[in-house]
């Protein structure tokens, strides 16, 4: 029986699908970009613009696949709504909670970039893979591309895509969760992560006799929620007395505007530190925002732990994986809308506390409490006593007495379990969002293993076989890939957010351009496929490790590329040439220093973010996967005519 033949199966038309695929462009991209003129429009106290970053695209999306699933048809399964609440629950981890709230308190409109590209990617899914991938008798990746591609070459690297990019996802769900545990308990960052990695084992290890709706049966998801409702809510209630922290941020941002005038008039904080939250493309360039947005989105679309766990035929009918999808979405979209209010009301119950004066010869413990767990950064100075952080700040240039916003730097994640402390929040209203972390932590982390270890069952086995338990390969695998992401974890100098955007960009690039051509071309073929995949990965791959590994490296190679401005080029070369004129030990270390400290800045390809080289290797891959499948398209042997 062909895929065509499947019964029950949603089948969208051609018109239905470029006209959903046209709305999805519209509202995940371009009406974002165009921030800038839609902010001339006010509603309800909303510059337009941040408000459809915010809210009005997340709300457009869950339409948008509301109506496709309707109109895409297939036999209704009655399966209820908690296989769509497990689905959601392994979208949204500890990552979304923490590392995307911190970044839009830190980056202000340009940090809307990834929660949006969350839920554009789980809209995506739904209308270009979904109703296509289920038809495959599948349970993995690997298993699609050893189905549509035959041989064992497309497969395994694929597998080995989705390997590496699976362990950057964990480690940046590990991280943010351990910041949660860290923030419940106090300990140490590494007894966290060691603790939360052990977490995460036991139920991977749990979930092999279980199934994932035995175990939680969606309620995970539900607390997780939970949880992040009511903490928002105390946070608003505690900054601006209202308990609707959705329908109120309208004042919420005319009150932090305030305060941010108050702060700069009465010499509390300098015009930089200041994070205007309705301001687009401050901190990043729209190419940025775009390459982000568009790095979460389609690895979203190829990650295996939502393909294989709840897109594939071994997880819902044929006629249900559109409208599962769906019912996830709406889930994932009320939660994600979650995330700029409380990342509002957390800026301004800290800038409040900030606003009332903190004399340097009396900073509040939480301070100190905060930065000796590396959240923040106080006149540059991290200890657990008041007294060296009042030292230091003593010495800083200009001061008054007076604590300033220019003396803290947090990093994006710290921030959403430092401020409510700073602020004077009480701790047990803060609890619920810290255990709801910990639960999405360990919920994502137990997805993103058992994907791996079931594709690769999928390699090993033959296609009427059945996939091996639990065996030593299996535990190797899930167990190798878990350390190894808890040691990223521990030692990984990027931010939760922005370390798993650049996963999900491996994904976007690896695998996206392959699995769409597989499942809309037909003369797609194996060549074209590994053509794609290798391609978009070593793009990728050697962008990445560049920027973070060997900067000092990749700029000489292609600084052509860089947006560097010529006077930092000519200072590049001046401090390689002090770095080869160095004659002791001391000279040379502290010649590369400031060369790794210099070209930190500088390289890079056209100014792109790390995770933005999507915008690259994304349209390398689908090119170089186009090109290789029509100049190897098997050629039709011609019949010979009749003697």
């Amino acid at each position: 029986m062909s895929l065509g033949d499947i019964a029950g199966a949603s089948r969208p038309s051609g018109r239905l699908l470029l006209a959903s695929l046209l709305i999805w462009l519209i509202l995940s991209v371009a009406l974002p970009l165009s921030a800038l003129t839609l902010n001339f429009v006010r509603i309800g106290g909303f510059p337009l613009g941040f408000w459809i970053a915010a809210q009005g695209a997340i709300i457009g999306l869950v339409a948008l696949v509301a109506f496709y699933a309707w109109r895409a048809g297939g036999v209704p399964v009655r399966e209820g709504i908690r296989p769509a609440l497990i689905f959601a629950g392994e979208i949204v981890g500890a990552v979304a909670l923490l590392g995307f709230t911190g970044y839009i308190a830190a980056m202000g409109y340009d940090g809307l970039a990834l929660p949006l590209g969350l839920v554009a990617g789980v809209a995506l899914l739904a209308i270009l893979v979904a109703p296509r991938f289920v038809l495959y008798p599948v349970q993995s990746i690997s298993g699609f591309f050893a189905i549509r591609y035959g041989g064992s070459l497309t497969r395994r690297l694929a597998f080995l895509i989705a390997l590496a990019a699976t362990g950057l996802l964990l480690a940046a769900d590990i991280r943010a969760g351990s910041l949660g545990l860290q923030s419940l308990t106090g300990i140490p960052l590494h007894q966290a992560i060691l603790g939360l990695a052990l977490a995460v084992a036991a139920t991977w290890l749990a979930g092999t006799f279980l199934s994932p709706a035995k175990m939680s049966g969606g309620l995970g998801f539900v607390a997780v929620f939970v949880g992040l409702l009511a903490t928002l809510i105390a946070l608003a209630v505690f900054s601006t007395g209202s308990p609707l922290p959705h329908f109120s941020l309208g004042s919420a941002l005319e009150s932090h505007a305030n305060l941010n005038q108050a702060l700069v008039v009465n010499r509390l904080s300098d015009v930089k530190s200041l994070t205007p939250m309705t301001s687009p493309f401050l901190q990043l360039s729209m190419r940025n925002f775009a390459g982000l947005l568009l790095a979460v989105a389609l690895g979203v679309v190829a990650a295996p732990h939502l393909l294989g766990r709840h897109v594939s035929q071994s997880a819902v009918a044929p006629g249900g994986a559109v409208k599962r999808t769906a019912l996830a979405l709406v889930g994932v979209a009320i939660l994600i809308a979650s995330l700029p209010p409380l990342a509002l009301y957390s800026r301004i119950g800290f800038e409040e506390a900030m606003s009332k004066g903190i004399e340097i010869a009396a900073i509040p413990q939480s301070f100190a409490e905060a930065s000796a767990r590396g959240w923040v950064k106080v006149c540059d100075q991290t200890s657990p006593a008041t007294a060296d952080l009042a030292a230091a700040c003593a010495k800083a240039s200009g001061q008054r007495g007076f604590l300033r916003l220019q003396d803290l730097a947090f990093t994006t994640d710290g921030f959403v379990v430092a401020a409510p402390m700073i602020s004077g929040l009480d701790p047990m209203l803060e609890y619920p969002l810290l255990l709801g972390v910990i639960l999405a932590s360990v919920l994502v982390g137990n997805a993103l293993i058992s994907s791996i270890v079931v594709a690769d069952g999928e390699i090993r086995t033959k296609r009427d076989e059945r996939a091996p338990g639990l065996d030593f390969r299996s535990v190797s695998i899930g167990g190798t890939l878990l350390v190894g992401a808890a040691v990223l974890a521990l030692y990984s100098a990027i931010g939760t957010a922005l370390l798993a955007a650049e996963g999900f960009a491996l994904l976007a690039a690896g695998i996206f351009p392959s699995l769409v051509l597989g499942l809309h071309w037909r003369h797609m073929n194996a060549a074209g496929a590994i053509a794609a995949m290798l391609v978009g990965t070593l793009i990728t791959a050697a962008y990445l490790l560049g920027v973070h590994l060997w900067p000092v490296e990749l700029f000489s190679i292609t600084g052509g590329l860089s947006d560097a401005p010529p006077m930092a080029a000519k200072r590049f070369a001046e401090l390689q040439a002090a770095l080869a004129a160095a004659t002791t030990p001391e000279a040379e270390a502290l010649a590369r220093s400031a060369l790794v400290k210099h070209v930190t800045t500088i390289a890079n390809w056209g100014g792109l973010k790390p995770a933005a080289i999507t915008l690259v290797a994304v349209p390398a891959s689908f090119v170089a996967g186009l090109l290789v499948s029509l100049l190897l398209r098997p050629q039709k042997k011609k019949e010979e005519a009749p003697a």
